[in-house]
């Protein structure tokens, strides 16, 4: 029992703070290769320099080995499913945002807080399955060494990350 009520407690923690849960599953600053978020545009991430994607990019995809008909494939099952992650997100967000409402409301029955979670992990999962299809459609586009190059740099970027950020 004691289980269940402490992810529950973690969860709570998480929507407390507004949007971070979100943020964590869209955007690019806190994902692996090719993820979708609120870093598309130039100057979107905050305190961040904007990204070329990986497979546009001509340094990264010389270093990725990265043709121009496997560059023009990923660029299309990014666009085809930008537009639904985004959606995703915002409908996260949303749910997020309710639940920290119903959370500060002293009124609210528990009964209403779990269902609220309910929906807001539901909505997490569906943001998550989104991008792992996207992912995965991008994968099926290279080779394995490319797979391999490509996971090995985003490994770096994020031991970097991880070494720059302020504990």
């Amino acid at each position: 029992m004691a289980r269940p009520l402490s992810w529950a407690f973690a969860a709570l923690l998480l929507v407390h703070a507004p949007g971070a849960s979100a943020a964590a599953v869209c955007d690019p600053s806190q994902q692996r290769a090719g993820q979708p978020g609120k870093g598309d545009k130039p100057g979107d991430r905050e305190g961040h320099a904007p990204q070329a994607h990986w497979w546009i990019d001509p340094k990264l995809r010389a270093e990725l080995s990265v043709t121009d008909q496997q560059s023009a494939a990923v660029e299309q099952i990014w666009q085809k499913s930008v537009p639904a992650l985004r959606e995703s997100r915002a409908r996260l967000e949303k749910l997020e945002d309710a639940l920290t409402q119903l959370t500060r409301d002293d009124s609210a029955d528990e009964a209403t807080v779990i269902a609220q979670i309910d929906r807001v992990e539901t909505a997490r999962a569906e943001a998550i399955k989104l991008r792992t299809v996207m992912i995965y459609r991008m994968n099926r586009i290279l080779t394995p060494d490319q797979r391999a190059r490509v996971k090995a740099m985003f490994e770096k970027r994020d031991q970097q990350r991880r070494n720059q950020s302020p504990r």
